[in-house]
C-alpha cells in the first residue's frame, strides 16, 4: 500500500492578505448577515491564477466582472465586505 504522494495535486498560490481589524468586523457582520463572498476560480485547471469574485446574499449569487490575481484577490474580497458593512451602517 502507497502513501498516496504521487496521486497528490499541486498546489495553487492564491497568495495572503491580512485583513485590519475594521475590515475584520465588516467580514464577521458579513457572516452573520447571510453575505457571503469567495473567490471563484476562472477555469477548471489547476495552473489557474485568476479568480472571480462571488458575492451571495441570502439566495442570490452574484459574480464579479473582473477577474483578480493573487496579488489583489483578498484584498478586494475585504472591500466587498467592508462595502456591503458600511452600507448597513448608512440605513
Amino acid at each position: 500500500m502507497g502513501s498516496g504522494l504521487k496521486n497528490r495535486k499541486k498546489k495553487v498560490d492564491m497568495g495572503w492578505y491580512a485583513p485590519t481589524d475594521e475590515e475584520h468586523t465588516a467580514f464577521l457582520w458579513c457572516i452573520k448577515n447571510h453575505i457571503l463572498i469567495a473567490p471563484w476560480a476562472v477555469s477548471s485547471n489547476w495552473d489557474n491564477d485568476r479568480w472571480y469574485l462571488e458575492i451571495e446574499i441570502k439566495d442570490k449569487v452574484f459574480r464579479s466582472p473582473d477577474t483578480y490575481g493573487k496579488e489583489n484577490l483578498w484584498e478586494t474580497m475585504y472591500k466587498f465586505y467592508k462595502y456591503y458593512y458600511d452600507k448597513q451602517k448608512k440605513s
